[in-house]
């Protein structure tokens, strides 16, 4: 008998998932019970995956002190229609990223746009190049540009990753939806890659333990879409470790 372990490794944060498949099962792990229609594991696999791929590029590519942006559209104009909004964005992204060029910096950045709650506005996260606040915010020139420093921490990740989901989830499979996905980004981010390997074993030890330089923030047990039996655990790194020390 045996398992595969799933690990991703983000930033500061490494991810293991331990579960059984049809192939990759035990007799000491039997099924659950199916309690949900097809259509619900779906969608319910559907928003996790969302937000796990979202929360390892942001992970992975983001740290503290780079800038979130809300840009806004001011009450001096007409609200724009999607369409347009999409184009001064991309407008606003291609200036960003030729002041980046000019001083050195090659732009990140991930963005989403919210449109169906009050006034259409933009949420963006970009490294710091140390533009300054003032050039940063003379590009946009159609309303209100809020900026503030993101943490860069596991959980600001993870706060961050909701709200663009949650944001993003009114908008993204309705026809007039700003962006063709549900959010944008730079090509240039890493997209942190699983790793999987199947361990001969019937099971896992229950009390997951970590690697030299993290600790355990959370553990979850539960079951897959397909109803094994699961474990996840994530590991943060420790501050200040250094593995040359070891």
């Amino acid at each position: 008998m045996s398992y595969r372990e799933k690990t991703i490794t983000a930033g500061k944060v490494k991810d293991v998932i331990k579960y059984h498949t049809a192939r990759n099962s035990s007799h000491k792990r039997p099924r659950s019970k199916n309690m949900n229609t097809t259509s619900e594991l779906q969608q319910k696999g559907n928003e996790r995956r969302s937000f796990d791929n979202l929360y390892y590029d942001m992970s992975a590519n983001f740290k503290a002190d780079d800038l979130y942006l809300t840009c806004t559209y001011g009450k001096h104009m007409e609200e724009p229609q999607p369409k347009e909004a999409k184009v001064f964005f991309t407008k606003y992204i291609d200036k960003l990223r030729y002041q980046y060029k000019k001083v050195g910096a090659v732009l990140k950045y991930i963005g989403v746009t919210e449109h169906k709650k009050g006034r259409i506005h933009h949420h963006l996260l970009i490294n710091n190049a140390d533009l300054g606040i003032k050039l940063i915010k003379k590009f946009w020139k159609f309303g209100f540009t809020k900026i503030q420093l993101f943490g860069g921490e596991p959980e600001d990740c993870e706060r961050l990753t909701n709200y663009f989901i949650k944001e993003s989830k009114n908008t993204f499979n309705t026809e007039d939806k700003v962006h063709g996905r549900r959010w944008i980004s730079s090509n240039n981010l890493i997209h942190p890659e699983p790793k999987i390997k199947v361990v001969h074993a019937s099971s896992w030890q229950e009390e997951p333990k970590p690697l030299k330089g993290y600790y355990i923030a959370v553990v979850k047990r539960g079951h897959t879409e397909h109803h094994y039996p699961y474990l996840f655990y994530r590991m943060i790194k420790i501050p200040g470790y250094d593995e040359d020390r070891i």
